[in-house]
């Protein structure tokens, strides 16, 4: 094997090392080390972006402040985010918070766009035949923002598992992690070996963001 196979592997060499990382008894707790994070991460940010959104269509001031403090946040490179969090904060907890910083904002926007898009000859016909506020928070505003945070989610959960994984590359808290596998297999210079992961990262991308499709897709 020369050294243009080990720059270039062939897609058996990939296959053989996808094999190899799959059969291994760490695989499935590396895997699930990585999605539990990123799904703290993502309830973590979805929860703060809810509130904030519901805040800001009813506060206008909120509204102006959020615009400003979610599009400085969207500014920052994603580099550069890692690279303080890692000198900031605990190890450990690293990941799991830039990916909050890198989610909130995804969500947050969608939210709020989807409250200020609300129909509004729907408010005017509650208020012409009185509905209570739990039946127009029911019937229209829930409706109306569905398919704002199915995007939403989408969006953020791939963006989520990419920067969960970019962020392991860089802390060694936890070696039972995707991202330090992926680290571990480029100091060995086994580029192979990082294109399985990096299609193992994309087949559970892809699956979850089927998963969120199916939920609501049932449900409308």
């Amino acid at each position: 094997m020369g050294r243009k196979s080990l720059i270039f592997p062939s897609p058996y060499e990939v296959i053989t090392s996808l094999w190899s990382v799959i059969k291994d008894p760490s695989f499935f707790p590396t895997v699930f080390n990585t999605v539990k994070a990123v799904f703290f991460s993502f309830a973590a940010a979805f929860i703060p972006a809810l509130v904030f959104g519901i805040v800001s269509k009813l506060v206008p001031g909120i509204y102006r402040l959020m615009e400003l403090v979610t599009g400085f946040i969207r500014a920052i490179p994603t580099v550069a985010i890692i690279l303080i969090a890692l000198l900031l904060l605990p190890l450990s907890y690293t990941p799991v918070i830039i990916c909050y910083f890198v989610v909130f904002p995804v969500l947050y926007t969608n939210i709020s766009e989807g409250l200020r898009n609300v129909d509004g000859k729907l408010l005017e016909m509650a208020r012409i035949y009185k509905f209570t506020n739990a039946k127009i928070i029911r019937n229209i505003y829930i409706p109306s923002l569905k398919p704002y945070i199915v995007a939403g989610s989408r969006s953020a959960l791939g963006l989520n598992f990419k920067v969960m994984v970019t962020a392991e590359v860089f802390n060694f808290a936890n070696h039972q992690s995707i991202g330090a596998q992926m680290y571990m297999h480029r100091i060995q210079i086994d580029l192979a070996g990082i294109m399985a992961w990096a299609l193992i990262v994309v087949f559970i991308s892809v699956v979850f963001d089927l998963l969120i499709k199916i939920l609501f897709r049932e449900k409308t």
